[in-house]
């Protein structure tokens, strides 16, 4: 996706997941900037790293990525902050898979930060990124992080309210058409929603329109069985309040398989 985008410049903002070698070095020969949050433990990325013991921290690293093990290769791993060996089963593309015993050594050089600040009492995160420390201190990172989080809702919003956690086709193109459908009918409840007029009222909480009523309704819409002044009033009298910094336990659950003949009834 990042080699075949026209874009001149960009910030990539990524969830665990996505810190790999292979990511972070194809983004540094776009000329692009990442921002990518990675395990905060002893997992990943992070765990090959001397960091320091410190709670909050912001260190440069410079790794120099090989795949081929000599002797003297063994000995400057022992820098784990300077050298790191890439196996030949691991994807990255700016390294020759294969290596024979006659073939010189290459090295390719990968740079990067590695912060981590504090989001909430005892509580840590710890992000890699490749923009520049004095104009993107660790507090401008927390902050452009954060914004992200309006994607994870959009995302939920798809997958939950509109109905994408499952698809009810197998092949290709319809599934491309079930995609591209939600799309278009969760832009058109969020301008629909965004032109409603919410009365302000000597409340506690500011409160915004029930995105899933209004998805209700939207659909209603379509299938003509509710008209545009109807459509609007009712989503003006379903409302939520805003609870900012509100929290929640994530509670984990196993993904199962959702069957066809379910998906379809």
């Amino acid at each position: 996706m990042v080699d075949k985008s026209d874009i001149q410049k960009a910030l990539v903002i990524a969830d665990r997941g996505y810190e790999s070698y292979n990511n972070m070095a194809h983004i540094q020969e776009k000329g692009w900037f990442f921002l990518i949050r990675v395990k905060d433990g002893k997992a990943g990325i992070k765990d090959g790293l001397l960091l320091p013991e410190e709670n909050e921290f912001d260190v440069d690293i410079c790794l120099k990525l090989v795949r081929k093990q000599t002797n003297e290769i063994k000995e400057l791993m022992k820098d784990k902050n300077k050298y790191r060996f890439i196996p030949h089963n691991a994807s990255f593309d700016y390294l020759p898979e294969k290596t024979r015993k006659a073939d010189p050594v290459i090295f390719y050089e990968l740079k990067f930060r590695v912060v981590r600040f504090e989001i909430g009492t005892e509580s840590y995160e710890t992000v890699l990124t490749n923009l520049d420390k004095d104009a993107y201190p660790a507090t401008e990172l927390k902050r452009l992080y954060a914004a992200r989080w309006g994607i994870e809702t959009s995302f939920r919003d798809l997958k939950y309210t509109l109905g994408m956690l499952d698809f009810h086709s197998k092949k290709v193109m319809c599934i491309h058409q079930e995609i591209y459908a939600h799309l278009i009918m969760y832009n058109f409840s969020e301008m629909i929603t965004s032109h409603v007029v919410i009365a302000k009222k000597q409340r506690k909480h500011t409160y915004k329109a029930n995105f899933s009523v209004a998805v209700h309704m939207c659909r209603l819409f379509f299938y003509e069985r509710a008209s545009p002044p109807n459509l609007e009033t009712i989503i003006a009298r379903n409302l939520i309040p805003i609870r900012p910094e509100r929290h929640r336990t994530r509670n984990l659950t196993t993904k199962i398989f959702h069957g066809f003949l379910y998906r379809v009834a």
